[in-house]
């Protein structure tokens, strides 16, 4: 029989990212809609089991973080949801582009997208410009999927390592 071979195991920021967003998934009662090859499931590690003793102490530093953060006492209205929708590209072709939205929180009249990091945050204008890029897809595919204006749609990065919090 054919096999097809498994992706390398990830290098570790990677794969405390990967842990870290399947326990805010988990804490939140909601079961996220659409999986990928980077769910934890691959690794078949439940929770963090598996994981060495550094990666597991700042997992915890970590969850400790988000405990004090912010979104800790509010409810997500969605958490790690794939939404694919269709854009133009500059020269006029359609272009289908998939997002996968950390969690979604109602605040008021508001949304907010919160897209969870655990890696180093941008240390120039440049390297922010370029990251809030990806959450103002994410802005448009939540209004293609669910009609809500722009302006009631907002995009947060939380780097939780640094418990630092850029809004676009």
């Amino acid at each position: 029989p054919l096999r097809r071979p498994l992706p390398e195991r990830p290098y570790r920021q990677t794969r405390l990212g990967t842990l870290f967003h399947a326990w805010v998934e988990k804490r939140s009662g909601i079961v996220g809609a659409g999986t990928g090859l980077d769910d934890d499931g691959l690794w078949d590690d439940e929770d963090d089991a598996g994981a060495s003793a550094a990666d597991a102490a700042e997992l915890q530093r970590l969850r400790e973080i988000f405990e004090r953060s912010e979104w800790a006492p509010l409810q997500p209205l969605e958490v790690e949801t794939e939404i694919d929708f269709v854009t133009t590209r500059l020269d006029g072709r359609p272009h289908v582009v998939i997002c996968k939205l950390d969690a979604v929180y109602r605040r008021g009249d508001r949304y907010e997208i919160v897209d969870w990091k655990t890696g180093r945050p941008p240390t120039t204008d440049a390297e922010r410009r370029s990251r809030m890029v990806q959450l103002e897809l994410y802005r448009e595919a939540y209004h293609a999927k669910h009609g809500i204006p722009f302006d009631l749609i907002d995009v947060t990065l939380f780097y939780v390592g640094d418990d630092l919090v850029l809004r676009g």
